[in-house]
């Protein structure tokens, strides 16, 4: 009895030595910072380390593990992407075309206008040389929200958060610049690439930094109907030309515009409009043939440029996608969210009282624990040879988001981090394994509600001159690697 007592006494002692040794780290942090964090060998499954493992916090960009996963599960490592122009063959006669032609997008992430340019080209090479009705847009393969519950309105512009709808041309992005011409110049000069159907206004004024300061004012957006944007505010002077990147928020107008200018392009005189069909169904009709078809890449090359590079618009179609796949219906973030937990569920790994808002993280009502995500990780470890998603991490100094990663940028620690990343505002997350001699380690490390503003009042602590919260990572993965 007292052997088994000296034991536990032990085993606990130990513990709240373990845990008073890793916690050490923290002082590292910007005062108010919110961590959690779990450590596990991979192989004995033994825990090294751990804090408030249980606790639900934002888990920005390393949602997109769940997503690849589930992906893996559900649509398979072959799965691609593919968008037709159909039609009833028995209405085509010497060249004309008497009815509507349907082109049926199913939220390629990858589609760009080069391909739908191909697709007519095709259809004209069938002998299509005149359309008298519509050429159709069916977007039926998703419904509901283009944007998740939680994403801030203020992001909605930009192309970082390109809906995800079933319409997708170039990733729903239109880019440009603003330039500061003339050295005495009073207001920057706007230039958007012409054959981009957007319609873009600017007021933006050049000041100095001080003036900036004084003014409060920084560059500003306005997003309206029918993809239209207004610039405002101010800049200040800058060698190069500042870079622009607007997400089309009406991406079926977007396409109309830009399905009419390559009809011209390739020569198809269509006698009615491109427009949405009012009346499209995820299901095709028995009398439509596929007259044209362009297919994605196959979804392990999706999804290693979704998790190297965090692509958002890749992991919301794909998410949506597997909710339509899972329910055969049209896909969305509610069906795609249950989908989720089922799929995961049946092989083993509950995602609990996690919240599942989307499929990229930029949903602020998404919720994980470190636990949660170690079970993923750990199912991920241990399926590799079945589901290859160990490849798709980034790697530190080596690729991705962790190439340049100042947290990791230690030279012994160059390809030993393999993780996948999660940056939003005040969130600094990372999942994945650290290899080292003595084995492989998976690691779910959760960085919530940080001020990058803040700087440790602490002559023992190293300073960094942008931001402290790299000071923790590092050390964080030197204890974990040493």
């Amino acid at each position: 009895m007292l052997k088994v007592s000296f034991f536990l006494i032990s085993s606990v002692f130990c513990s709240n030595v373990l845990a008073e040794q890793w916690q050490d780290l923290q002082s590292l942090l910007p005062k108010g910072t919110q961590v959690s964090y779990l450590v596990v060998d991979a192989n004995s499954k033994k825990e090294i380390a751990s804090f408030q493992q249980e606790t639900l916090r934002t888990p920005a960009s390393v949602q997109k593990l769940l997503t690849a996963t589930t992906a893996k599960l559900q649509l398979g490592s072959h799965f691609r992407y593919k968008t037709v122009i159909e039609g009833d063959k028995t209405l085509l006669k010497n060249g004309i075309y008497k009815g509507d032609l349907n082109l049926r997008f199913m939220g390629d992430p990858t589609l760009t206008r080069q391909h739908i340019r191909k697709l007519l080209q095709d259809i004209k090479e069938l002998g299509i040389n005149k359309i008298e009705g519509n050429l159709l847009l069916d977007n039926s393969r998703f419904n509901g929200y283009q944007w998740s519950n939680g994403q801030p309105w203020n992001d909605l512009g930009v192309c970082y958060t390109s809906p995800a709808n079933a319409i997708i041309i170039n990733k729903n992005c239109v880019r440009g610049n603003l330039s500061l011409g003339a050295d005495d110049a009073e207001k920057a000069t706007l230039f958007i690439p012409a054959y981009d159907p957007i319609n873009v206004t600017s007021d933006v004024s050049i000041v100095t930094k001080e003036e900036r300061k004084e003014q409060f004012c920084d560059l500003e957006i306005t997003r309206d109907s029918h993809n239209k944007y207004h610039l405002w505010g101010c800049i200040v002077p800058r060698k190069t030309a500042f870079p622009l990147a607007f997400s089309v928020n009406d991406p079926s107008l977007y396409a109309q515009k830009i399905v009419t200018a390559e009809l011209k392009q390739v020569g198809i005189n269509l006698m009615g409009t491109v427009k949405s069909d009012p009346n499209a169904t995820i299901e095709r009709s028995p009398l439509q043939s596929v007259f044209a078809s362009h297919r994605s890449v196959s979804l392990n090359v999706l999804l290693k440029r979704m998790m190297k590079h965090s692509d958002n618009l890749i992991a919301d179609s794909l998410f949506k996608t597997i909710g339509a796949d899972y329910y055969q219906q049209p896909g969305n973030y509610r069906n795609g969210a249950k989908a989720m937990r089922a799929i995961l569920k049946k092989n083993g790994v509950n995602l609990e009282n996690g919240y599942i808002g989307d499929g990229s993280g930029l949903s602020r009502h998404n919720l994980m624990s470190p636990e949660i995500f170690m079970s993923v990780m750990q199912f991920v470890y241990k399926q590799d040879k079945k589901l290859g998603l160990i490849d798709t991490l980034a790697i530190s100094g080596v690729d991705g988001t962790l190439r340049y990663h100042r947290g990791v940028n230690d030279p012994e620690l160059k390809g030993k981090v393999i993780a996948k990343t999660g940056s939003l505002k005040g969130v600094g997350n990372l999942v994945g394994i650290v290899k080292s001699d003595s084995g492989d380690k998976l690691f779910v490390l959760m960085v919530n509600g940080y001020n990058l503003n803040y700087r440790p009042f602490n002559a023992k602590i190293p300073r960094d001159k942008k931001a402290s919260i790299y000071l923790f990572e590092k050390a964080f993965f030197n204890r974990i690697f040493n």
